[in-house]
């Protein structure tokens, strides 16, 4: 094994890590406002600016249509979503936010940003900027299956 192989290997454990990390940091903010996974305060977040279909929830947030369905039947039994018909096409179901979702949204949107300022606050601006533009990209590639740029 080279040392470029030995580095790719290094850096997708430690995004593992990370993201086990922030996993766990995430589901004890939301089990505050009485979530039962990250995933749906994702899709609270999917849904602040508009009602979406559960495909494009779907897209947005990288869950299958098998596990999106259950998580907003779930989401809708508790009240956090509604859901109702498309007018153009009654097979698209479209989801909505309803008030209780937006007063969760709002809480975790708070205690998200406490978090993360916590969480990222050993790294200075521009490191964060840099961050960023590599995970994007590291995400693109991922999805679409393209090489990276």
């Amino acid at each position: 094994m080279d040392k470029e192989e030995h580095l790719h290997g290094r850096v997708v454990m430690n995004i593992f890590r990370c993201s086990n990390l922030l996993e766990r940091v995430g589901r004890k903010l939301v089990a505050k406002v009485g979530l039962t996974s990250v995933h749906q305060w994702f899709i609270l977040a999917a849904l602040s600016a508009e009602d979406l279909s559960l495909k494009q929830l779907g897209k947005n947030t990288h869950v299958t249509k098998q596990n999106m369905t259950g998580m907003i039947e779930r989401l809708k039994h508790n009240e956090y979503v509604t859901t109702y018909e498309a007018q153009e096409d009654r097979r698209i179901t479209l989801v909505r936010l309803t008030e209780k979702g937006k007063q969760a949204l709002a809480q975790l949107d708070g205690m998200g940003y406490q978090s993360n300022q916590e969480s990222l606050n050993c790294l200075r601006l521009e490191e964060l900027n840099s961050f960023n533009g590599c995970l994007l990209k590291l995400i693109e590639n991922m999805d679409d299956d393209n090489s990276c740029p």
